[in-house]
């Protein structure tokens, strides 16, 4: 009696779980369709659209298979309570095409592995190149700089300027003793501050010096930036390989365990297998 009584709430219960999952199937595909579609059919074959897009799908791979999750669990609960489950033609099955949706799903995410490693590869080479290009101009662009007119007159009014600064300090005791113990004041200015005491030319080549390493310094300048934007992009490469990669391969193979496991159980396919 308490069993005839739970059939029809488990009879709903079925019905739910596949209608749940049917909808999750539809709407995750769809969704990964409409958004993945190139602007133009040309964008097919760039390569940052095929980033984009299997980054998309990837992210969204869960939901079918949580969607053919539940549609098979709506099956066993069918079985689970003795309701008896039609024997129809396979084509006709639900379940066969949810775990034939799931195995087909299972290959394109075992396809997308290499596809995605292989244009995140092609991506970082021409970022780097486009980095050195970069970093290759500024630094004619500064050679060009240093050698014109203009470039060595802000050179004589900086060092004018700090001339005035420091004869300044020179000429005041207390100004003189809180730069001499103040910690940002460089070790080299302090050095000059008290050796300008006794010898007034040392200041002039502590100038001077400072001017001549005026080049140096805009080029290590370039070069930092440069190695800091290489290491950005190999560190987002990496992130983005291992991260969408793998995601994509456990989807690969979640997706084709359900699928193969479940098709086999149907006793499809059959291979191998004569009558005698």
């Amino acid at each position: 009696m308490k069993t005839a009584n739970t059939r029809p709430f488990s009879s709903v219960a079925a019905r739910t779980l596949k209608v749940v999952g049917i909808i999750l199937i539809l709407s995750a595909l769809l969704g990964c369709i409409i958004q993945s579609l190139p602007a133009e059919t040309s964008d097919l074959t760039n390569r940052g659209w095929q980033l984009a897009a299997i980054t998309q799908v990837v992210d969204r791979g869960i939901v079918p298979l949580m969607g053919i999750a539940f549609v098979m669990t709506g099956f066993w609960v069918d079985s689970s309570t003795g309701v008896s489950i039609e024997r129809r033609n396979v084509w006709l099955d639900l379940r066969f095409w949810a775990l034939l949706l799931s195995s087909l799903l299972g290959l394109v995410y075992v396809c997308l592995v290499p596809l995605h490693l292989n244009n995140t590869r092609l991506e970082l080479k021409e970022a780097l190149v486009q980095v050195d290009r970069e970093a290759g101009q500024a630094e004619g662009q500064l050679e060009a700089q240093i050698k014109s007119d203009q470039f060595k007159a802000q050179v004589e009014q900086l060092k004018s300027q700090r001339r005035s600064q420091i004869a300044e300090l020179l000429q005041d005791d207390r100004k003189m003793a809180q730069a001499l113990k103040s910690p940002e004041v460089p070790k080299e200015l302090k050095a000059v501050l008290q050796e300008s005491k006794n010898d007034p030319k040392a200041l002039d080549k502590f100038l001077e010096q400072q001017a001549q390493q005026l080049p140096d310094q805009a080029r290590n300048e370039i070069r930092t930036r440069r190695q800091q934007k290489e290491k950005e992009l190999r560190t987002r490469s990496r992130n983005s390989s291992l991260q969408t990669g793998i995601s994509s391969l456990l989807l690969a193979i979640g997706y084709i365990t359900v699928g193969w496991t479940g098709l086999r159980s149907m006793g499809i396919p059959r291979f191998g297998r004569r009558k005698g």
